[in-house]
């Protein structure tokens, strides 16, 4: 059976970036919404000159889970079977798309693992993901390597399921915690990535604090 699969796009500030991923994302995925989170570059006019793509519009930031879940509701709407959400910055591989298909079958969340190799990544993210990742593991008594990804698969059933208030990017672990408690199994995939000129707009010290809030948040 064909699986009808929508990538969603979170974009903010993406300009140089995010034109080159829709197009990578195309050869793999032809369903593509791209989501600006009120960018201030030019972005925006970026994305509309794209052929052949839905697109949503922010006025202000709202952050990423909020994004997200903007691509979540429009799934849910034209009845998609399942959402990839893959980043604007090109840190994530649109070539590893396939691994995703692969193990399409086995999981209700598959997520990006970056894990396997972190030669190249940040110290302070190397550490900070495998805390992260080791109290989401025992939360959610599954194992997880990499709970910080934002490269991941997600099926429909899931997102019409759980009840998502989060509106940062800790959306991403609070979705995890509550597909696991209701019995959902989450997978990974090795993914590569590569951190180069792009611009993080990620505080990692207020990441921190917010992360813990949400993992022993009901």
């Amino acid at each position: 059976m064909k699986r009808k699969i929508l990538t969603t796009i979170p974009c903010y500030n993406s300009e140089k970036f995010v034109e080159r991923v829709v197009k990578d994302v195309m050869k793999y995925i032809k369903d593509i919404l791209v989501v600006d989170d009120g960018s201030k570059d030019n972005s925006l006019n970026k994305i509309k000159k794209i052929k052949n793509i839905d697109y949503l519009v922010h006025k202000k930031n709202k952050g990423k889970g909020a994004a997200l879940k903007t691509g979540f509701a429009y799934a849910i709407k034209k009845r998609y079977d399942a959402v990839l959400t893959i980043d604007s910055d090109y840190q994530h591989k649109p070539y590893d798309i396939p691994k995703f298909l692969d193990v399409y079958d086995n999981y209700d969340i598959i997520l990006g693992s970056r894990m396997h190799n972190t030669k190249n990544m940040p110290l302070r993210r190397v550490l900070a993901n495998k805390i992260s990742s080791y109290l989401t593991s025992k939360r959610c008594r599954q194992k997880i390597t990499d709970s910080q990804s934002g490269y991941r698969l997600i099926k429909i059933e899931v997102l019409k399921d759980v009840n998502l208030k989060r509106n940062d990017y800790q959306m991403e672990t609070e979705i995890l915690l509550k597909a696991a408690e209701k019995g959902y199994k989450i997978g990974e995939v090795d993914i590569d990535t590569i951190y180069g000129s792009e611009v993080s707009h990620i505080n990692p010290f207020l990441i921190t604090i917010k992360f813990f809030k949400t993992l022993f948040s009901k």
